[in-house]
């Protein structure tokens, strides 16, 4: 199941084709590189978009990553707990 988080969190993203792809991300003193990103999507708040990837670690962890374009920041929303 996944547990809800909001921690801020550094990201090196990629950007392809117009789009950003997270590739590794900093969170709690550790580094984790992003070796599938299972889903992306958006979500409105007002004139600005926030950004949603669903990602894949190379030792397999699951992971929600979020862009506020409000903010222009990154957290970590939630992750696979077992």
């Amino acid at each position: 199941m996944y547990q809800e988080m909001d921690e801020p969190i550094e990201v090196v993203a990629l950007f392809e084709q117009h789009k950003m792809k997270p590739v590794r991300f900093r969170w709690n003193g550790r580094v984790y590189k992003v070796s599938e990103i299972t889903g992306d999507w958006k979500t409105d708040i007002g004139a600005y978009k926030v950004h949603h990837y669903a990602v894949v670690d190379t030792a397999s962890n699951f992971f929600q990553l979020t862009f506020d374009e409000r903010q222009t920041g990154w957290v970590i929303s939630k992750i696979w707990v077992e």
